[in-house]
């Protein structure tokens, strides 16, 4: 089971501080959905930040995989040169029956 690195929950959009008694009130729907409007931009803001980073960390895997894998087939291009060098006839090879008895 993954541990969860980042967690995105959604925040209040709408809902305001309560007024003092000394401030007008917002009742403007122009102001209302104005400041909805703005809470909504900064919290896609946040989610494209998070995206962001996940692709940044997917990127950096896939470059540490890639480099492995080069180092792999570099490994395996020796080998494959290595025993197309060798000479079945002229090498000695064991008989291992006695170790394997199936």
């Amino acid at each position: 089971m993954p541990f969860a690195k980042r967690l995105v929950e959604p925040r209040l959009l709408c809902r305001r501080q309560p007024c003092d008694e000394e401030a007008p009130p917002v009742d403007d729907l122009v102001s209302v959905s104005n400041v909805a409007l703005s809470r909504t931009l900064r919290q896609l803001s946040d989610l494209a930040k998070h995206a962001c980073s996940v692709f940044q960390e997917l990127e950096d895997e896939l470059a540490a995989t890639g480099l492995r894998v080069r180092g792999l087939h570099g490994k395996i291009t020796g080998l494959q040169q290595g025993c197309t060098e060798l000479d079945p006839k002229q090498e000695a090879v064991r008989e291992y029956t006695l170790l394997f008895s199936f």
